[in-house]
Protein backbone atom coordinates (compact mmCIF):
# COMPACT_ATOMS: atom_id res chain seq x y z
CA UNK A 1 0.00 0.00 0.00
CA UNK A 2 1.49 3.81 -1.08
CA UNK A 3 1.07 5.44 2.04
CA UNK A 4 3.11 9.21 1.25
CA UNK A 5 3.67 9.51 -2.85
CA UNK A 6 6.37 11.26 -3.82
CA UNK A 7 6.47 14.85 -4.03
CA UNK A 8 8.04 17.46 -5.69
CA UNK A 9 11.05 19.05 -3.63
CA UNK A 10 11.66 22.49 -2.43
CA UNK A 11 15.20 21.73 -4.13
CA UNK A 12 13.16 21.44 -7.56
CA UNK A 13 10.78 24.45 -7.20
CA UNK A 14 13.70 26.61 -6.11
CA UNK A 15 16.07 25.44 -9.19
CA UNK A 16 13.30 25.99 -11.13
CA UNK A 17 12.51 29.41 -10.13
CA UNK A 18 16.23 30.23 -10.25
CA UNK A 19 15.88 28.71 -14.49
CA UNK A 20 13.28 31.83 -15.34
CA UNK A 21 14.11 34.79 -13.26
CA UNK A 22 18.63 34.40 -13.03
CA UNK A 23 19.32 36.38 -15.86
CA UNK A 24 21.51 33.86 -18.47
CA UNK A 25 24.25 36.45 -17.80
CA UNK A 26 24.84 35.81 -14.50
CA UNK A 27 27.98 34.44 -13.11
CA UNK A 28 26.49 31.54 -11.67
CA UNK A 29 23.29 30.71 -13.91
CA UNK A 30 25.42 27.73 -15.78
CA UNK A 31 25.82 26.27 -12.14
CA UNK A 32 22.34 26.32 -11.40
CA UNK A 33 21.11 25.14 -14.84
CA UNK A 34 23.40 22.21 -14.34
CA UNK A 35 21.52 21.43 -10.97
CA UNK A 36 18.53 21.57 -11.90
CA UNK A 37 19.65 18.78 -14.70
CA UNK A 38 21.23 16.63 -12.58
CA UNK A 39 17.71 17.19 -10.05
CA UNK A 40 15.61 16.36 -12.81
CA UNK A 41 17.53 13.17 -14.02
CA UNK A 42 17.11 11.99 -10.45
CA UNK A 43 13.51 12.68 -10.26
CA UNK A 44 13.19 10.89 -13.31
CA UNK A 45 15.41 7.68 -12.16
CA UNK A 46 13.27 8.05 -9.18
CA UNK A 47 9.81 7.75 -11.31
CA UNK A 48 11.56 4.90 -13.11
CA UNK A 49 11.90 2.61 -10.02
CA UNK A 50 7.94 4.27 -8.82
CA UNK A 51 6.66 2.59 -11.77
CA UNK A 52 8.85 -1.13 -11.08
CA UNK A 53 6.72 -0.78 -7.37
CA UNK A 54 3.40 -0.45 -8.93
CA UNK A 55 4.18 -3.86 -10.97
CA UNK A 56 4.99 -5.88 -7.47
CA UNK A 57 2.36 -7.61 -6.28
CA UNK A 58 2.96 -8.83 -2.78
CA UNK A 59 0.83 -10.92 -0.62
CA UNK A 60 2.34 -9.46 2.69
CA UNK A 61 1.21 -6.37 4.44
CA UNK A 62 3.04 -3.28 3.66
CA UNK A 63 3.67 0.27 3.31
CA UNK A 64 5.67 2.31 0.63
CA UNK A 65 7.04 6.06 1.77
CA UNK A 66 8.69 7.94 -0.54
CA UNK A 67 10.18 10.76 -0.03
CA UNK A 68 10.88 10.14 3.65
CA UNK A 69 12.97 12.90 5.36
CA UNK A 70 13.82 12.49 9.03
CA UNK A 71 15.59 14.17 11.69
CA UNK A 72 17.92 12.96 14.16
CA UNK A 73 17.49 15.33 17.09
CA UNK A 74 19.88 13.49 19.72
CA UNK A 75 22.92 13.66 16.96
CA UNK A 76 22.65 17.52 16.65
CA UNK A 77 20.17 17.53 14.13
CA UNK A 78 21.12 15.67 11.14
CA UNK A 79 18.66 14.88 8.20
CA UNK A 80 17.80 11.50 7.17
CA UNK A 81 16.52 11.95 3.19
CA UNK A 82 15.31 8.51 2.36
CA UNK A 83 14.51 7.95 -1.48
CA UNK A 84 11.78 5.33 -0.76
CA UNK A 85 10.71 2.86 2.43
CA UNK A 86 9.34 -0.30 2.16
CA UNK A 87 7.63 -1.20 5.49
CA UNK A 88 6.55 -4.77 6.41
CA UNK A 89 5.82 -7.11 9.21
CA UNK A 90 9.25 -8.90 8.43
CA UNK A 91 11.75 -6.11 7.39
CA UNK A 92 12.44 -2.83 6.47
CA UNK A 93 14.24 -1.94 3.27
CA UNK A 94 15.75 1.20 2.65
CA UNK A 95 16.18 2.10 -0.96
CA UNK A 96 18.36 4.84 -2.18
CA UNK A 97 18.07 5.73 -6.16
CA UNK A 98 20.65 6.17 -8.70
CA UNK A 99 19.76 7.41 -12.60
CA UNK A 100 23.74 7.23 -13.35
CA UNK A 101 24.88 6.63 -17.10
CA UNK A 102 28.53 5.35 -17.91
CA UNK A 103 30.82 2.73 -16.36
CA UNK A 104 30.74 3.11 -12.73
CA UNK A 105 33.54 1.65 -10.49
CA UNK A 106 33.53 1.31 -6.55
CA UNK A 107 36.75 1.73 -4.94
CA UNK A 108 35.88 0.09 -1.37
CA UNK A 109 39.07 0.78 0.75
CA UNK A 110 38.83 4.62 0.32
CA UNK A 111 34.99 4.56 -0.05
CA UNK A 112 34.88 6.40 -3.81
CA UNK A 113 32.22 5.90 -5.68
CA UNK A 114 33.08 7.20 -9.58
CA UNK A 115 31.51 7.73 -13.09
CA UNK A 116 33.85 7.15 -16.54
CA UNK A 117 31.68 8.49 -19.07
CA UNK A 118 32.13 7.72 -22.66
CA UNK A 119 34.23 10.73 -23.61
CA UNK A 120 36.66 9.77 -20.72
CA UNK A 121 35.49 11.64 -18.50
CA UNK A 122 35.74 10.84 -14.38
CA UNK A 123 33.48 11.85 -11.96
CA UNK A 124 32.97 11.41 -8.26
CA UNK A 125 29.88 10.68 -6.65
CA UNK A 126 28.79 11.01 -2.74
CA UNK A 127 29.12 7.09 -1.72
CA UNK A 128 25.43 5.70 -1.56
CA UNK A 129 26.25 2.83 0.63
CA UNK A 130 27.46 5.08 3.04
CA UNK A 131 24.41 6.78 2.87
CA UNK A 132 22.33 3.61 3.78
CA UNK A 133 23.75 2.28 6.08
CA UNK A 134 24.30 5.65 7.72
CA UNK A 135 20.05 5.55 7.45
CA UNK A 136 19.57 2.32 8.46
CA UNK A 137 21.73 3.12 12.20
CA UNK A 138 19.37 5.74 12.39
CA UNK A 139 16.35 3.89 11.91
CA UNK A 140 17.81 1.01 13.64
CA UNK A 141 17.83 3.82 17.41
CA UNK A 142 14.09 5.22 16.15
CA UNK A 143 12.47 1.50 16.15
CA UNK A 144 14.49 0.60 19.51
CA UNK A 145 13.58 3.65 21.46
CA UNK A 146 9.72 2.87 20.53
CA UNK A 147 9.95 -0.95 21.65
CA UNK A 148 10.37 -2.42 18.53
CA UNK A 149 12.83 -4.64 16.66
CA UNK A 150 13.08 -5.49 13.27
CA UNK A 151 15.80 -6.14 10.48
CA UNK A 152 16.95 -3.20 8.44
CA UNK A 153 17.63 -3.98 5.08
CA UNK A 154 19.50 -1.47 2.28
CA UNK A 155 19.68 -1.60 -1.13
CA UNK A 156 21.05 0.77 -4.12
CA UNK A 157 19.11 0.69 -6.98
CA UNK A 158 20.24 2.07 -10.32
CA UNK A 159 17.41 3.42 -11.96
CA UNK A 160 18.99 3.63 -15.62
CA UNK A 161 20.32 0.49 -17.82
CA UNK A 162 23.19 2.38 -19.30
CA UNK A 163 25.08 2.73 -16.09
CA UNK A 164 27.53 -0.50 -16.12
CA UNK A 165 28.67 -1.71 -12.70
CA UNK A 166 31.93 -3.00 -12.87
CA UNK A 167 33.14 -6.09 -11.24
CA UNK A 168 33.95 -3.87 -7.88
CA UNK A 169 30.33 -4.39 -6.81
CA UNK A 170 29.76 -7.89 -6.67
CA UNK A 171 29.52 -7.81 -2.91
CA UNK A 172 27.55 -4.74 -2.71
CA UNK A 173 23.77 -4.02 -2.00
CA UNK A 174 23.21 -3.17 -5.59
CA UNK A 175 21.18 -3.96 -8.41
CA UNK A 176 19.30 -2.85 -11.59
CA UNK A 177 15.74 -1.24 -11.22
CA UNK A 178 14.85 -4.93 -13.28
CA UNK A 179 15.96 -7.15 -10.12
CA UNK A 180 13.75 -5.19 -7.88
CA UNK A 181 10.80 -7.49 -8.14
CA UNK A 182 13.37 -10.48 -7.31
CA UNK A 183 15.51 -9.13 -4.31
CA UNK A 184 12.00 -8.59 -2.50
CA UNK A 185 11.00 -11.86 -3.08
CA UNK A 186 14.81 -12.91 -1.81
CA UNK A 187 13.95 -10.70 1.12
CA UNK A 188 11.17 -12.13 2.36
CA UNK A 189 12.61 -15.26 2.27
CA UNK A 190 15.13 -14.48 4.15
CA UNK A 191 13.29 -13.30 7.00
CA UNK A 192 10.45 -15.42 7.27
CA UNK A 193 9.98 -14.44 10.82
CA UNK A 194 7.11 -11.94 11.75
CA UNK A 195 8.46 -8.79 14.06
CA UNK A 196 5.73 -6.37 14.09
CA UNK A 197 1.55 -7.00 13.68
CA UNK A 198 -0.34 -5.40 11.58
CA UNK A 199 -1.21 -3.02 13.91
CA UNK A 200 2.46 -2.20 14.54
CA UNK A 201 3.26 -1.87 11.59
CA UNK A 202 0.27 0.80 10.55
CA UNK A 203 1.18 2.84 13.91
CA UNK A 204 5.21 2.24 13.26
CA UNK A 205 4.39 4.02 9.25
CA UNK A 206 2.37 6.66 10.55
CA UNK A 207 4.78 7.60 13.33
CA UNK A 208 7.59 7.84 10.61
CA UNK A 209 4.96 10.14 8.58
CA UNK A 210 4.59 12.38 11.67
CA UNK A 211 8.37 12.83 11.62
CA UNK A 212 8.35 13.73 8.22
CA UNK A 213 10.13 17.29 7.78
CA UNK A 214 10.87 18.22 4.28
CA UNK A 215 14.13 20.48 4.59
CA UNK A 216 13.55 24.13 2.67
CA UNK A 217 16.34 24.69 0.40
CA UNK A 218 17.95 27.71 -0.25
CA UNK A 219 19.99 29.66 -2.55
CA UNK A 220 23.17 32.10 -1.78
CA UNK A 221 21.40 34.57 -4.55
CA UNK A 222 20.05 37.92 -3.66
CA UNK A 223 16.53 38.68 -4.00
CA UNK A 224 17.81 42.21 -6.37
CA UNK A 225 19.81 39.91 -8.50
CA UNK A 226 16.59 37.67 -9.77
CA UNK A 227 13.71 39.47 -12.31
CA UNK A 228 10.57 40.45 -10.97
CA UNK A 229 7.04 40.88 -12.58
CA UNK A 230 5.14 37.45 -14.53
CA UNK A 231 7.08 36.11 -17.39
CA UNK A 232 6.32 35.22 -20.79
CA UNK A 233 7.08 31.36 -21.05
CA UNK A 234 6.61 31.34 -24.93
CA UNK A 235 9.78 33.97 -24.78
CA UNK A 236 11.58 31.16 -22.36
CA UNK A 237 11.00 34.29 -19.20
CA UNK A 238 12.92 36.38 -21.22
CA UNK A 239 10.38 39.41 -20.74
CA UNK A 240 7.88 40.80 -18.92
CA UNK A 241 4.07 40.23 -19.03
CA UNK A 242 1.57 43.89 -18.35
CA UNK A 243 -1.23 43.88 -17.07
CA UNK A 244 -3.72 45.41 -19.08
CA UNK A 245 -7.23 45.59 -19.01
CA UNK A 246 -7.91 42.40 -16.82
CA UNK A 247 -5.52 40.60 -18.86
CA UNK A 248 -1.52 39.55 -18.96
CA UNK A 249 -0.13 40.40 -22.13
CA UNK A 250 3.95 40.00 -22.94
CA UNK A 251 5.67 43.00 -24.28
CA UNK A 252 7.67 41.26 -26.44
CA UNK A 253 5.30 39.23 -28.07
CA UNK A 254 2.53 40.06 -27.11
CA UNK A 255 0.42 36.55 -26.39
CA UNK A 256 -1.73 36.86 -23.30
CA UNK A 257 -1.66 34.40 -20.56
CA UNK A 258 -3.00 34.81 -17.67
CA UNK A 259 -1.38 31.54 -15.77
CA UNK A 260 1.76 33.81 -15.76
CA UNK A 261 0.64 35.85 -12.54
CA UNK A 262 0.10 32.52 -10.38
CA UNK A 263 3.84 31.57 -11.55
CA UNK A 264 5.35 34.59 -10.57
CA UNK A 265 3.36 34.47 -7.21
CA UNK A 266 4.81 31.21 -6.80
CA UNK A 267 8.08 32.50 -7.44
CA UNK A 268 7.68 35.26 -5.07
CA UNK A 269 6.47 32.86 -2.28
CA UNK A 270 10.06 31.14 -2.62
CA UNK A 271 12.27 34.28 -3.21
CA UNK A 272 10.81 36.61 -0.63
CA UNK A 273 7.71 35.30 1.90
CA UNK A 274 4.36 33.39 1.82
CA UNK A 275 2.92 36.39 1.98
CA UNK A 276 1.90 39.56 0.16
CA UNK A 277 0.44 43.47 0.28
CA UNK A 278 -1.19 45.54 -1.96
CA UNK A 279 2.06 47.51 -1.87
CA UNK A 280 4.39 44.32 -2.61
CA UNK A 281 1.74 43.27 -5.23
CA UNK A 282 2.29 46.47 -7.21
CA UNK A 283 6.30 46.62 -6.82
CA UNK A 284 6.59 43.24 -8.08
CA UNK A 285 4.54 43.45 -11.15
CA UNK A 286 4.95 47.04 -11.89
CA UNK A 287 1.19 47.87 -11.26
CA UNK A 288 0.27 51.22 -10.30
CA UNK A 289 -3.33 50.78 -9.32
CA UNK A 290 -3.62 50.10 -6.04
CA UNK A 291 -7.66 49.31 -6.33
CA UNK A 292 -6.87 46.50 -9.31
CA UNK A 293 -4.67 44.82 -7.30
CA UNK A 294 -7.13 44.97 -5.11
CA UNK A 295 -9.96 43.08 -7.70
CA UNK A 296 -7.17 40.89 -8.44
CA UNK A 297 -5.94 39.48 -4.47
CA UNK A 298 -9.48 39.36 -3.71
CA UNK A 299 -10.26 37.01 -7.19
CA UNK A 300 -7.90 35.00 -5.94
CA UNK A 301 -9.13 34.10 -2.78
CA UNK A 302 -5.96 34.24 -0.78
CA UNK A 303 -6.55 33.67 3.47
CA UNK A 304 -6.51 37.53 4.33
CA UNK A 305 -4.92 38.75 7.68
CA UNK A 306 -4.88 42.50 9.26
CA UNK A 307 -6.70 45.73 8.09
CA UNK A 308 -6.36 47.96 5.56
CA UNK A 309 -2.57 48.83 4.20
CA UNK A 310 -1.83 46.34 6.51
CA UNK A 311 -3.73 43.63 5.31
CA UNK A 312 -1.36 40.58 3.76
CA UNK A 313 -2.82 37.55 1.72
CA UNK A 314 -1.11 34.24 2.13
CA UNK A 315 0.11 32.46 -0.34
CA UNK A 316 -0.69 29.09 -0.79
CA UNK A 317 1.79 26.56 -0.88
CA UNK A 318 0.45 24.47 -3.50
CA UNK A 319 -0.32 27.47 -5.14
CA UNK A 320 0.39 25.42 -8.85
CA UNK A 321 -0.26 22.16 -7.90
Amino acid sequence: MLLKKRGVSSKQRMLEMIERRLPKSHAKYDYFQEMLGRTKAGIAGEQRVDREWREIYLEHAYYLLHDVELKAESTGGWTHQMDTLFMSQHFVLIVEIKNIVGHVEYMEDNHQFIRITSDGRVDGFRNPFDQVKRHARFLRRLFQMSGHHIPIEYIVVSANPNMIMTPTFLSQPIIHVSGLAERIDQLFKQHQQVCLSEKDLRELSAHILTRHKPIQWTIDIKVDELKKGALCSHCHFDHVLRYTHGKWRCSNCQSIDNQSMLVALHDFRLMMSNNITNAQFRNFFDIDSEKAVYYLLKKLKFEAIGENKNRKYIIPAKLLD
